[in-house]
Order: C-alpha cells, then sequence, then structure tokens
C-alpha cells in the first residue's frame, strides 16, 4: 500500500509589531549616581537654577528699595521671626499661620544678625534644590530627556525665581513638596517603608508651613491604590503604605495641634487663617484674586484687627482667633448657600484665573519688581508657556494616569483647594513644578512628532494652539490689573523710600501712583487712594509745599489716627498761608472728632493768636504744658510765642530755653532766645546763645557768623 505523502502548506509569516519611536519619551531609566550622563544633566540644571538666582539676588539688592524693607506678609513673617529670635513670640494664642517659615527664618537670623539678604540667599539656595528634586522626581516617570527639559524648565521658571527673593512661604514649601513626591515615587517602586516614611515627613513639614496642602492628604491612599494597582500588586500593601505615609503627617502636626490646643483651648490643627481667606474668596464683593476682606484696611496689621473686630462686634463678645476663624467660614458659606448661582458663577470665575497665563499678584506686583530688578527683558519661561504645555501633557499622558497619579491628584486636589479660597500666582505656585513635568513631555513630544512628521503632529500643535489660547486670552483683560498693581507698586516705593528717610524720591513715587490712576481709574485703586494722598500730604507738608499739601490732605477723610494726622497738617498749611478762616475749621472738626488731642487744641490756639486774641491763646495752651507730665512741644513752642507777643520776655526766654532742650527744637529755639536777649539788650548772653546755636548749624554758617559779628561789634 502506498504511502501518503502530506504536503507540507506553508505558515504565513506574521508581522512583527513595530514599536513606536514615541513610547521611550514615557519610559524612565532611572537616575544612577554613578553614570557620568546623569550627574552631568543633574549638574546642569543646579548650575543653570543658582547661575540665574546669584544674578537676580545681585540685582534685586542693588536696584529694588523694598528688598531690604519687607511688606504686609513678609514683614509679618520678618517680625515674627525677629521675635522668636529676641524670646518675645506670643504663647497665648492659636497660630495665624503655619509656624514652620518663620522659625527656620529666625534661624537664619540668629546665623546672620537679621539679615535679610542672608535670608534671601538661602532661600535661592532652596529654589536651586527644588529644580534638582524635580530633575529626579522626572526621572522615575520619564526619559532622561524630558527630565533634563523639566529640570531646566523649573531653573528657569521666573516667577519661582521670583518669589525667593521675598521673606514669604512658598520658598520652604516646593522643595518639602517636591522631596515627598520624590521619596513616594521611590517608595512605590521599591516597596521601601522608610522612603513612605520620609514622604510622609516631607508632605507633614510642608503643611505645617502652609496647611492648603491638607487638601492633598485624603487623596494619598487613592493615589498609592491607583499606583500600585497599575502594578497588579495584591490590595494588602497599599493599605500598609498609605498608614505609613498618613501616619507620620500625623505625627508631624500632632505637636502643633497641641501646642494650639493649650494656647487658645480650641482643636485647630495648624493655624486660624483659613476662615478670612474662605471669606476673602467668598463674598459678594470678592473679585476672587483681591485678598481684602470688605470693609477693612488694605494694610495687614489693619485688616487683620479690622478683621478681628468685625467679627467680635457681629458676635457681641470678645473672640479667640479660633472663633474669629469659624465666624468668617459661617459668612462664607452663608453667601454661597444664599446665592448658590452667584457661587457658581464665581467658582468658574476663580477657575479661570488659576488656568490663566498672567501672574496676579498678592502682596506686590510681580511685573514691576521683577523689571525694577532689571529682568524685565530676560526671556524666562512662565505660565504663559507652561500652562498650555501641561494642558496638553496632561491629555497626552492620561493612558498613564495610573502610574501618575499621586500627580494628577495633587493638581487637580490643591487646584480645587486654592479656587475654594481665592487665586493669586503666589497659591497657584505650589502646583507650578508638578505641571512643568506635564508641560515638559508635551514639549519634547511635540518636537519629536514634529520631527518625524508623524501624523500625530497635527492633533498635538492644534491641542496646543486651543490651550494656549485659552491660557492667554486672559492677558486681554489683564490692563486693568496692571494699572491699579503699577500704582500700588509706587506707594510701595515710596513707603520704602520713606522708611529709608529719602523723602524727595518718596514724594516722587507717590505723585507717580496718584497720576496714573488719573490717567488710567481703576475701582481697585480706592484700596490704597487714602494712604497715597495721606503719604503725598504730609510729605508735601514737610517740605513747605503748602498748596499742594492742601490738595492732597483734603482727600484724606475718615476719623481714624490717620485723619488726625492729616487735619493737624492741613490746619498748619491754612495758617502758614495766612488762610485763618479755613484753619479754624479744620481745628474744630479736629477737635470735634479727638476732643483730647493736645494737637486740636495747640491749632486752635495758634488760630486764636492769629486773629488777635493771644490771651486767650495763651489761656488754651498752659493747659496743655504741664510740667507734671511728658509735654508736647508744638505746644511748647506755641506758648513760647504768644508770650513774645504778648510782650512777656522773661517768660518767653525760659520757654524757649526748656524747648532748646529737646532734640530737633534747638535751633529755632535758641535762634528766638538770642533775638529776646538782644531785645532786651542782654548782648553777652545773645552772643553765648548764637555760639552754642552754632554746634547745631554746619561749619561757616553765614547767618549765625554775620550775627554774631554784629553783636560783638556793639559790645
Amino acid at each position: 500500500m502506498a504511502k501518503t505523502v502530506r504536503k507540507k502548506t506553508a505558515t504565513p509569516a506574521v508581522a512583527k509589531p513595530v514599536a513606536d519611536p514615541i513610547a521611550p519619551l514615557a519610559t524612565p531609566r532611572l537616575f544612577r549616581w554613578r553614570d557620568r550622563r546623569d550627574i552631568l544633566h543633574l549638574g546642569i540644571v543646579l548650575a543653570c537654577a543658582f547661575a540665574l538666582r546669584m544674578v537676580f539676588f545681585y540685582l534685586n539688592q542693588k536696584n529694588n528699595p523694598v528688598f531690604f524693607f519687607p511688606i504686609m506678609d513678609a514683614l509679618y513673617h520678618h517680625e515674627w521671626a525677629e521675635k522668636i529670635v529676641a524670646g518675645t513670640a506670643r504663647v497665648d494664642e492659636a497660630y495665624f499661620r503655619g509656624p514652620l517659615y518663620p522659625y527656620v527664618l529666625a534661624l537664619f537670623y540668629k546665623i546672620s544678625g537679621s539679615s535679610v539678604a542672608f535670608a534671601v540667599f538661602m532661600q535661592h539656595l532652596m529654589g536651586t534644590c527644588n529644580a534638582g528634586l524635580i530633575y529626579l522626581l522626572s526621572r522615575e516617570y520619564f526619559s532622561p530627556r524630558v527630565a533634563l527639559v523639566a529640570g531646566i524648565t523649573c531653573a528657569l521658571y521666573w516667577t519661582l525665581v521670583y518669589y525667593e527673593g521675598d521673606l514669604l512661604i512658598e520658598t520652604m514649601v516646593l522643595p518639602l513638596n517636591a522631596l515627598g513626591f520624590l521619596s513616594l515615587a521611590i517608595a512605590l517602586r521599591t516597596n521601601s517603608a522608610w522612603r513612605f516614611g520620609l514622604s510622609g515627613l516631607a508632605f507633614g513639614l510642608s503643611a505645617i508651613a502652609r496647611p492648603s496642602i491638607l487638601i492633598f492628604f485624603p487623596a494619598i491612599p487613592f493615589a498609592i491604590y491607583l499606583h500600585r494597582h497599575s502594578r497588579a500588586t495584591r490590595p494588602l500593601p497599599w493599605l500598609r503604605q498609605s498608614a505609613i505615609v498618613l501616619g507620620v503627617i500625623a505625627a508631624v502636626i500632632l505637636p502643633v495641634m497641641i501646642r494650639n490646643y493649650v494656647a487658645d483651648r480650641s482643636i485647630v490643627p495648624i493655624a486660624t487663617s483659613g476662615g478670612v481667606n474662605f471669606y476673602i474668596g467668598n463674598n459678594r464683593l470678592s473679585d476672587g484674586s483681591t485678598a481684602i476682606v470688605p470693609g477693612t484696611r488694605a494694610d495687614w496689621w489693619g485688616g487683620y484687627y479690622d478683621a478681628i473686630a468685625i467679627a467680635e462686634r457681629d458676635e457681641g463678645r470678645k473672640l479667640k482667633t479660633s472663633e474669629v476663624s469659624n465666624y468668617f467660614f459661617r459668612e462664607g458659606l452663608e453667601w454661597i448657600n444664599d446665592r448658590p448661582g452667584d457661587a457658581a458663577r464665581h467658582f468658574l470665575r476663580k477657575l479661570r484665573f488659576f488656568w490663566a497665563g498672567p501672574e496676579r499678584a498678592n502682596n506686590k506686583f510681580l511685573y514691576f519688581f521683577w523689571g525694577l530688578a532689571g529682568m524685565r527683558y530676560v526671556p524666562l519661561p512662565g505660565f504663559w508657556l507652561v500652562g498650555p504645555l501641561a494642558l496638553c501633557g496632561g491629555v497626552l499622558l492620561w493612558r498613564r494616569r495610573r502610574l501618575l497619579s499621586p500627580l494628577y491628584l495633587f493638581i487637580v486636589t490643591y487646584m480645587v483647594g486654592v479656587v475654594m479660597y481665592f487665586v493669586n500666582a503666589r497659591f497657584r505656585l505650589p502646583v507650578v513644578p508638578l505641571l512643568i513635568i506635564f508641560a515638559a513631555y508635551a514639549a519634547v513630544y511635540t518636537v519629536e512628532v514634529t520631527r518625524r512628521k508623524d501624523f500625530r503632529a497635527v492633533r498635538v500643535l492644534v491641542m496646543l494652539g486651543v490651550a494656549a489660547i485659552l491660557v492667554n486670552a486672559d492677558f486681554l483683560a489683564f490692563q486693568q490689573t496692571r494699572a491699579y498693581s503699577n500704582a500700588f507698586s509706587y506707594s510701595t516705593l515710596g513707603n520704602a523710600y520713606t522708611k529709608m528717610g529719602l523723602t524727595d524720591k518718596a514724594l516722587d513715587q507717590y505723585q507717580k501712583a496718584w497720576g496714573l490712576n488719573e490717567s488710567a481709574p481703576t475701582p481697585a485703586f480706592e484700596y490704597i487712594a487714602r494712604d497715597v494722598t495721606y503719604n503725598m500730604g504730609i510729605l508735601l507738608w514737610k517740605k513747605d509745599m503748602y498748596s499742594r499739601a492742601i490738595e492732597a490732605l483734603g482727600r484724606v477723610g475718615g476719623t481714624d489716627q490717620y485723619a488726625c494726622n492729616a487735619l493737624e497738617a492741613l490746619g498748619d498749611c491754612y495758617l502758614r498761608k495766612g488762610q485763618i478762616e479755613n484753619a479754624r475749621i479744620v481745628f474744630e472738626e479736629f477737635r470735634r472728632l479727638a476732643p483730647e488731642d493736645e494737637r486740636a487744641h495747640t491749632g486752635m490756639a495758634r488760630v486764636y493768636a492769629a486773629t488777635g486774641a493771644p490771651e486767650q491763646a495763651e489761656s488754651i495752651l498752659r493747659t496743655i504744658v504741664d510740667p507734671s507730665r511728658a509735654v508736647y512741644v508744638p505746644a511748647y513752642v506755641a506758648l513760647a510765642e504768644v508770650q513774645r507777643t504778648l510782650g512777656k520776655i522773661d517768660e518767653a526766654i525760659v520757654s524757649y530755653t526748656n524747648i532748646a532742650k529737646f532734640s530737633g527744637y534747638e535751633r529755632d529755639a535758641l535762634v528766638a532766645l538770642a533775638e529776646l536777649y538782644q531785645q532786651k539788650g542782654d548782648i553777652p548772653s545773645a552772643i553765648a546763645t548764637l555760639q552754642t546755636a552754632s554746634n547745631y548749624f554746619p561749619p561757616g554758617d553765614p547767618t549765625i557768623r554775620n550775627w554774631l559779628l554784629h553783636l560783638q561789634s556793639q559790645r
């Protein structure tokens, strides 16, 4: 029987899958300390970060007068740190803000003798480290090329550099957050318990620096679960890992909570500022960005005490700081409950601010002071670039969302937390380093697909264009904010120059602020209009520019101490210009406003003296010049002048002799004494008085020299 031979059929060839050339961008190659290229890349990131910061550090000190005169939040931190160093920090109330930063700042002050420059230099070192940490974090998720772009972008991101130049909490929060995420990423990869603990330590310290990160902590177990689930791991480890991270966070926060309870007898996890900040961002007058409680003063301490006064007035009793916070939380929630439609629209407005390209200021207008330092024309990345790229990167990487869940969840939860309150560049800043990682991936991806002429290039370029329009369209509506912010910045410079004793420069800055508002008026200028006019008016008064001082001081208004100061100066201006009736009206208003204020009564006495009633003026002034208590020197001067007018030469001599003992009054008092001695014919005493007066004049003063020669010729 013939053997059947089976004919072999050819097996069809199976085409091998073609590897996606873009995939390696999202494939991490772990950083190795023994790899020269890795060390080189890290060195490039650190060198770029440090070099830029040192340039800004030098220029900021040289060109920015506010550098050594902190304002608003920075001043609050500065004063708190100085009190810690001096041992006078308050211990009888809960912390209003997270305490970590002021205590670290106090350490810098202790080392350097309260040097602001040293503290800022240390902050720039922190910023340099932050850039390095972001590079290392990027290596845990992406290729070395993506990580290098992320690290360099973080090193050169201009608002990060800018905020390191001020005494603000964000400088400390950013590297702590970066360390927390880097430790968490390594721990998830290696299942290392101590690295989970290190992550919890970093996040806990970040919380006691700025409690805003608390909103992310409930999401940590979900981030760990999603990340571990992406590797098909049993569910038990993620519970243990979450417990380690959250347990260490709780251990870090607990001492602060205990301290607050001991001080305030209330449960305050970290700080009591949350309620006020929530109300600032959720009331009918909120613009979603400006950090002022309606009805309070625009300066830091004025706003702080006014907010407490409002809460205590409405509650009808003295409140602890925690109770003030609770009051404002209730007020904000009540507005949301009563006006849900308005609240929803307001929330969307703040969400738009969060993703908008312009950097909205809180204490100082960033663009103004960045330019003042000489950095205006240095082309550096900002949110205008990172924002669109990060949105694009978030979409491109969505398929890897489980692996990247810690980053995604932090950005989303922190964004919600900021939008719940109010939005500005500082409060948005903590998410920027993570957005930079997504942006770096999108940038490298876009370059790669475009270079390869991949069809995906069209899709990503369209997506990037749409994102750029959404983020940067807000610049068109930012001009009014810019006008007000520039005016506020000129006012800030005026305040700094005033503290430095440079009155001419200070006056010039106040006049620029007022002039800018007149050319481009904004409703927001009302927050600072009174301070500008007051400061401008006082400086004009001191420079004997009475007509212009009257114009400015007449706009001050109010019923507080500033109003009293303005009325004193205004009345004096009218007297010196001979407008006696106007002076009388001003000082009568002053007496009505502050019946016990010696300045008001002294002013009225001067009015009586100017209207031919020196006896009535003397009667008023004698009730003020009381040897049994501290003397109001201008009243003493007015009394001496009245005595001189009444021909009471000996009494006037006694008064001027006493006036000459007060610093700042020596010259005029001694000159008046010399005139009185000469009037009495007591030439030796007049000569001796002028010789004493010569000690208060520059050498060779012609007035003293000629007068002395004239008197000596009469002897």
